[in-house]
């Protein structure tokens, strides 16, 4: 690998995804979000196909569903279950990049108990340090802010399956981030741990989840509202700046680095990030400005409220007064609102190949990671 020319793939990669951003290609975004996803080799597309296959009746056609009937629950995801293979298919399925999570993890699905189907899925994580339109948000004195951020999480993936999105599934699964059961998981899981950076014990109770949309402004959770309450407040946008456009470039990025004695491995003591670290080394060797890294797709980010006090909680420590949320009433709600109506909109729904989607999706991400 020689340095002009992985400079040139770099430079190409960065002035072809603006390109796509500006003139608001999604295609080509989704390509992009796919090229990331393809180069991590932790994802055994194989195995998530073959648990899609033994697994099937998780994911029936929408004409085997009857939407006046569907009855959905909140369930926790525990590590080497049925509902852990079921989540990995589920988030296997999507163009965006995989991930799971990192710091404290929480993750659920949304299943359909009266037709024993999955209609959704979320993953938690420990929240970012730093978020401009957060911060602002939640108006936190500077010495309290990273006190204040851990008593959040982030929602890293939310989204329903093929045969329930076309119908809003996706802002039902939205809606159950109230749900009084992560809050309580939330609490025995980490009640009594420590945070890694402050070492002082997890705050209690879970105060707000905020999440950030795929492509720009989103519609799943705009004007999502229970009644009169707001369920995802919109803060505002990301910056528009990451290595999104460079992480289909990693491998060569990181050939080059070994074969300059450059590369940082990735291992225990090397520091958090270490993709970033290699990825700003390249830049920093090869000369490229750090424009580059100014993608400009920016994420639309949004708070779910869990106290009715949140700004009083954070810029002066008011006691949190925790917000009541009803999951089977939000459920109802949720299928007269959008659900019921979107099918009467939609007759075509019933005849969509819910399950073919998921598997020609897998199929491709297979081939792309193999000739990758």
């Amino acid at each position: 690998m020689k340095a002009t020319e992985l400079r040139e793939d770099i430079l190409t990669a960065w002035m072809a995804c603006r390109d796509a951003i500006s003139t608001e290609d999604k295609v080509a975004i989704r390509n992009l979000h796919l090229a990331a996803k393809l180069d991590d080799r932790e994802i055994s597309y194989r195995r998530l196909l073959k648990d899609l296959s033994n697994l099937r009746s998780f994911f029936p056609s929408p004409a085997r569903i009857e939407p006046e009937r569907i009855d959905p629950v909140l369930v926790s995801v525990e590590p080497r279950t049925q509902e852990e293979r079921l989540f990995k298919v589920v988030r296997g399925f999507w163009s965006m990049p995989y991930s799971k999570g990192y710091g404290r993890r929480l993750r659920y699905l949304v299943l359909d108990q009266y037709h024993g189907a999955v209609i959704g899925i979320i993953g938690l994580q420990s929240p970012s340090a730093d978020l401009a339109c957060r911060d602002a948000y939640l108006c936190a004195p500077k010495e309290h802010k990273l006190r204040v951020v851990n008593n959040t999480l982030d929602a890293y993936t939310i989204g329903a399956t093929p045969a329930y999105a076309p119908i809003l599934g996706g802002k039902l699964t939205a809606g159950m981030l109230h749900a009084p059961l992560i809050r309580q998981d939330y609490w025995r899981t980490y009640g009594n741990r420590l945070t890694t950076q402050l070492k002082l014990r997890v705050p209690q109770p879970l105060l707000a989840i905020t999440t950030a949309s795929a492509f720009g402004r989103s519609s799943i959770y705009n004007r999502l509202r229970f009644g009169e309450q707001v369920l995802a407040k919109p803060l505002g946008y990301t910056k528009g700046f990451g290595t999104l456009h460079l992480e289909g470039l990693y491998p060569k990025i990181t050939t080059w680095l070994e074969q300059t004695g450059r590369c940082v491995p990735a291992g225990f003591g090397n520091g958090p990030k270490v993709r970033w670290q290699n990825i700003m080394r390249a830049l920093v060797a090869l000369k490229i400005p750090r424009k580059c890294l100014e993608h400009g797709l920016q994420r639309e980010v949004f708070i779910f409220e869990l106290v009715t006090n949140l700004q009083a909680v954070c810029a002066r420590g008011d006691l949190p007064d925790s917000l009541p949320f009803d999951t089977t009433r939000w459920a109802e709600y949720w299928k007269e609102r959008w659900c019921l109506p979107r099918v009467v909109r939609s007759p075509d729904w019933y005849e969509f190949d819910a399950y073919g989607a998921l598997e020609s999706s897998l199929v491709t991400q297979l081939r792309g990671n193999a000739e990758s």
